[in-house]
């Protein structure tokens, strides 16, 4: 079995409680004859910062880890708004992104450089952070309707991360930092 490895964020308690709020709502709006919604539990809610690739467990050193902990040293902890849902075709998800991306997006800068840094590939760069909340067919039509779901919730709280390895259906933390850099909290 693959197990992919990326540094991500989850949300704590209240951020899963605020996103299966707007999970309950989009649920309400899928329309009636739509492939069916396939919504992931909420522990394998997250947002990943960079993805370095499948069995990667060899790039998990000391150095990496290191930089890891200076990334966090350097950037602020701060709340993140869902601003609306997406569907992508490619993938088939939907997904919610952020109101305001920049805060996360330097998060994802800033950990793919450290990644860098230490000699390490990533397979994929994040430039559109997103959270993905549920799973449906590939290559739908328009889907308009999904403007309308509700997306307001309180802000969610992204004062850490960690680096996740995907061993199959569930996320195992191979370490956690917690954001100190700035001045925080908006």
């Amino acid at each position: 079995m693959s197990r992919a490895l990326f540094p991500g964020w989850r949300p704590d308690a209240a951020g899963r409680e605020q996103l299966a709020a707007i999970l309950a709502r989009l649920r309400a709006a899928w329309p009636a004859g739509a492939p069916p919604l396939r919504p992931r539990r909420p522990d394998q809610w997250h947002a990943t910062l960079c993805f370095l690739g499948h069995d990667m467990a060899h790039v998990v050193t000391p150095a990496l880890l290191d930089a890891l902990a200076d990334v966090a040293a350097r950037v602020a902890p701060h709340a993140l708004e869902i601003g609306r849902l997406d569907y992508w075709p490619r993938p088939g998800v939907v997904v919610a992104l952020p109101r305001n991306p920049a805060p996360l997006q330097t998060l994802c800068d800033a950990v793919d450089a450290a990644v860098r840094a230490c000699g390490v590939a990533a397979a994929q760069a994040t430039t559109r952070p997103h959270i993905t909340l549920a799973h449906t067919d590939r290559g739908l039509a328009a889907t308009p309707w999904l403007a309308g779901v509700d997306c307001r919730s309180a802000p969610l709280r992204v004062d850490d991360f960690e680096l996740l390895v995907n061993p199959g259906g569930r996320y195992e933390p191979l370490g956690r930092w917690r954001l100190s850099g700035g001045a925080g909290g908006s």
